[in-house]
């Protein structure tokens, strides 16, 4: 046992000081296995040492082996989740065997057995499905497992929505809405941490988009297994994670050859109209979901294959502000004597996506796995942010909308080697690659009227995120005595580049509906459009034109002159620096009558690329002492380190 501690020692030492040199590294890939333990007694309550522990999945009829210790205590690690039946032998005893084990992603079971002695009877079987127990896990966690995830209902089959069901798991912000805007997702904040802090894995591989923080295409919900919700208190194997982490275990095919065909239906005249999108508002859905899956053997009980595709065609109505929907008129003719295109309330904000998924499982020899899958996601999202509220507090007018176009693609590989009786080595690959733009639906000059209504080109939203990502792992499993180590480390490459453009062509902000009157009526006299007297006068009064050399502004007929400059805004160019443009305090700068949309355009329109290019590196050990049969002991040690970024701003 000395010996062992002081190997843990060492091997904590040498990870650490490796951390300090390292350019590269090796990561865990052990978060999506199950762990297995028990302790073999026989009818007297005497332990049996060197019983021979073999674990057969049902599924495919991989047998996983063990030998009981001195103590008689055993432990097989690294099984897929699955079904399993355990068979324990021992010279002078009857064999024992149970079946119908379960085991779920991230488990450590305990099981342990009870041999008769040979002669008694012929062979102590078990069929109870009764869930093993986990006596030596220390983590707060949940399993969303495949009964759950294909039975209960879900809207848009989100399967990641379920891990709401998990206690301290609640719902963080919708990324839409965002300066950092990605799909609909549902962000989950554990015990109140932000949604940013999490980390999200499909079979041990990184699915976290490094620029939001969110999590990238997921396979879709036929192509889940089970995942499991860790909550805190997790082991060293977990990283990079401050508030929680789901780990997706995708499907694998069997000896048994199964499919299935599929499709989901919604539409305005099925649901009920929202709360919060009353008559007049436009009331229009339209979404079928639709797929197929196939999995089964290409060799019997040596390489299955399963493949799954999943489409989505959606079209839905935005929701819209009373603002907008009481002063459409007022807004549209103000639109159109600035010479800007009305608002269109027609519109549908569309998302058709395509995703597909294949692995491949393969056994080489009875101590050899191998696992291959790839993913990718097709997604054409059209005038999303419509009816969304925005990061100046404004709901987004059909104008301020958004196009999605994004391709995400990965390809993961997965080793599992047994080494000897007692150590097993599991590696991992992913190539990932994710190009997302984001362009805006018009150009029109943004028209601003803060926490009200945004019109025009929404500003401050980047216009695409590349992201590729090669990632690389390896981790060591070693049994001996009454410790089971595991130790390794990661390394995730990443290059993302991030544009966002300047004002296209100019940022007004107004504020108040009025405002907009003010100004339309300022800029084209003739168009003489009546103010909603209802919504209050324009709350700014700037001072009459004073500087000199500059002609006075021209008079809207029936107004007052005094009252003229009431609602000339506030211009400003280059964003995201949202800097104010020759602005002098008391002074109106002077707008032209005609072409004023390009008022203060620079003569060379600017865009701002951020370069995220960096590596994360992460090295840990775990030890699982078994100091008594009652006390079992984790203890681990991690240590993560991100590299600075090699490019942070360039102006083009």
């Amino acid at each position: 046992m000395k010996r062992v501690l002081l190997v843990v020692l060492i091997i904590v030492c040498l990870t650490t000081g490796v951390l300090m040199f390292a350019n590269s590294a090796f990561a865990q890939a052990v978060i999506a296995v199950a762990q297995l333990n028990g302790t073999a007694r026989d009818t007297s309550g005497s332990v049996v040492a060197n019983a021979s522990v073999s674990l057969r999945n049902l599924d495919t009829n991989r047998t996983y082996t063990s030998t009981s210790d001195a103590s008689g205590y055993y432990i097989v690690p690294n099984l897929p989740p699955g079904s399993y039946e355990l068979n324990v032998t021992y010279t002078g005893f009857e064999p024992f065997l149970q079946s119908g084990i379960q085991l779920r992603v991230g488990q450590t079971a305990t099981l342990d057995v009870t041999l008769t002695v040979e002669g008694r009877r012929e062979v102590l079987e078990v069929t109870s499905q009764t869930p093993a127990i986990e006596p030596t896990r220390t983590e707060i966690s949940n399993v969303i497992e495949t009964r759950q995830i294909q039975g209960l209902p879900i809207s848009g089959r989100l399967f990641t929505d379920f891990a709401l069901l998990t206690p301290g798991v609640t719902t963080g912000r919708t990324s839409v809405g965002s300066t950092i805007t990605e799909f609909e997702v549902t962000r989950v904040s554990f015990a109140g941490m932000r949604d940013l802090s999490n980390q999200v894995t499909v079979d041990g591989a990184d699915n976290i988009n490094t620029a939001t923080g969110s999590q990238r295409a997921t396979p879709p919900q036929e192509a889940v297994q089970e995942f499991r919700v860790v909550n805190n208190s997790f082991g060293a194997e977990y990283g990079r994670a401050l508030g929680g982490i789901v780990n997706i275990v995708t499907k694998s095919g069997t000896n048994t050859l199964h499919g299935s065909v599929y499709d989901y239906f919604q539409n305005s005249a099925l649901n009920a109209r929202s709360l919060l999108q009353p008559a007049p508002q436009p009331n229009v859905l339209r979404q079928n979901q639709f797929g197929f899956t196939l999995g089964g053997p290409i060799k019997q009980d040596k390489t299955f294959y399963f493949l799954n595709y999943e489409g989505q065609r959606r079209g839905e109505s935005p929701t819209y502000p009373p603002v907008l929907l009481n002063n459409l008129a007022l807004i549209n003719a103000s639109k159109a004597a600035l010479g800007i295109a009305p608002e269109n309330l027609g519109i549908l904000k569309t998302k058709d996506n395509d995703y597909g998924t294949a692995r491949l499982d393969h056994q080489f020899r009875a101590n050899t796995q191998f696992s291959l899958r790839y993913n990718i996601e097709d997604g054409r999202d059209l005038n999303q942010l419509a009816g969304a509220t925005l990061d100046g507090g404004g709901i987004g007018a059909p104008s301020s909308g958004h196009n999605v176009f994004v391709r995400d693609q990965s390809l993961a590989g997965t080793l599992t080697s047994q080494i000897g009786s007692n150590i097993v080595n599991t590696a991992l690959g992913q190539f990932a690659r994710r190009h997302y733009t984001f362009p805006g639906v018009t150009g029109e000059p943004n028209l601003d009227i803060p926490n009200e209504l945004l019109l025009g080109h929404n500003f401050g939203v980047l216009d695409k995120i590349w992201e590729t990502r090669i990632q690389g792992s390896d981790s060591v499993s070693w049994i001996s005595g009454k410790h089971f180590v595991r130790f390794g480390g990661d390394v995730n490459h990443v290059r993302n580049s991030v544009l966002w453009p300047g004002f296209t062509p100019i940022r007004i902000i107004l504020p108040g509906i009025n405002c907009l009157v003010d100004f339309a009526n300022f800029v084209r006299p003739s168009a003489r459009i009546l103010s909603n007297f209802a919504a209050g006068p324009c709350p700014m009064a700037l001072p009459p034109n004073s500087a000199p050399g500059l002609p006075p502004f021209p008079v809207v007929p029936g107004r007052n002159p005094a009252d003229i400059a009431n609602g000339v805004p506030i211009a400003f160019q280059s964003a995201p620096l949202g800097t104010a443009v020759n602005f002098t305090p008391g002074v109106v700068e002077r707008l032209p009558t005609n072409g004023w949309p390009y008022a203060y355009l620079p003569e060379q329109e600017k865009n701002y690329s951020v370069y995220l290019n960096h590596g994360y590196y992460g090295f840990f050990v775990q030890d699982q002492w078994k100091v008594t049969p009652k006390l079992s002991l984790n203890y681990g040690l991690r240590y993560d380190f991100e590299s600075g970024l090699s490019d942070q701003m360039d102006v083009s």
